[in-house]
């Protein structure tokens, strides 16, 4: 099974959590700036901003070829409870014909907020723990 993770960041806290997933799948973890050359599993990661996710993180999701990604298993993050992102991107990724077969989110509650002076990347024990349980279970199907 070829396995492949992308993200998309602003602040850092989604490369966090893709640097996690690495470690479970044993693939790296780079940016969306580096296209996706066949998968049959897909993480891809992106940050959640005034409700929906980045443009860069929509269009990537637009690029995917179905022939080249067999399926995709999503991880979010937002300053709060919302998974708007989630939905916007399983939305393009049925739309393409590549089936979502999990979700991950996390509120990291306004760190990496250049705004506001918080810095981000920075991820709890918890938040390490749960992110590579999602990996296990994502790669286990």
């Amino acid at each position: 099974m070829t396995v492949a993770i992308r993200y998309q960041t602003r602040n850092g806290n989604t490369q966090a959590f893709a640097e996690q997933i690495a470690t479970v799948a044993g693939v790296p973890a780079e940016s969306i700036d580096t296209p996706v050359e066949q998968a049959d599993t897909l993480f891809f990661g992106g940050g959640t901003y005034f409700m929906k996710p980045d443009k860069s993180a929509s269009a990537f999701m637009k690029s995917l070829d179905a022939t080249k990604v067999k399926q995709i298993a999503l991880f979010t993050t937002s300053g709060g409870p919302e998974m708007v992102s989630d939905k916007a991107l399983t939305k393009i990724a049925t739309e393409k014909g590549i089936p979502v077969i999990g979700h991950f989110h996390q509120v990291m509650g306004g760190k990496g907020m250049k705004i506001i002076g918080s810095a981000g990347g920075k991820l709890k024990a918890e938040q390490i723990e749960l992110v590579k349980e999602f990996a296990q279970k994502m790669l286990a199907q």
